[in-house]
């Protein structure tokens, strides 16, 4: 099968800005691909510039004729798995909601009301615990001027 793209200008312009800017990383190399189909490279040659298989390049065609700019997009559902189960951050949730505790204190209790280890690096528990509205400070170690004694020449 012939794997050709023809791109009218608007398409070309979207692509070019999906190559550049769109968060994710799969649908970047997707948009450029497209646009070097569009431009008469061969398959495997762009599969060799862009380190896919070429028969990605040619799935790739077969979803933008289907259904244009969606079909590059609706094909990423990669990731990786959250550490975290919505029931863990619940508990949490409410842990932290209780009375202002340190990320520590939070992990160790967490640990303690399920009765296993934390499943994850404690950042981790941090970042979701932050997209839920809550924020940490770094405790940090200061030195009063006062408690400075300096000497008099």
């Amino acid at each position: 099968m012939k794997c050709v793209v023809v791109l009218e200008a608007v398409e070309e312009l979207t692509l070019q800005l999906m190559s550049i800017n769109h968060p994710l990383r799969d649908t970047r190399i997707r948009a450029a691909g497209l646009l070097m189909l569009g431009r008469g490279l061969k398959p495997r040659v762009i599969a060799a510039q862009l380190g896919v298989s070429g028969q990605s390049v040619y799935n790739w065609s077969h979803a933008w004729r289907e259904r244009g700019v969606c079909g590059l997009m609706a094909a990423h559902n990669g990731g990786r798995h959250a550490l975290l189960s919505e029931a863990q951050i619940a508990v949490a949730l409410e842990i932290a909601r209780a009375e202002p505790l340190t990320l520590g204190r939070i992990a160790q209790r967490l640990e303690a009301a399920l009765n296993e280890p934390l499943p994850c690096k404690i950042e981790t528990l941090g970042e979701a615990l932050k997209r839920n509205g809550f924020s940490f400070k770094r405790n940090r170690y200061a030195l009063k001027k006062s408690a400075m004694k300096r000497r008099s020449q």
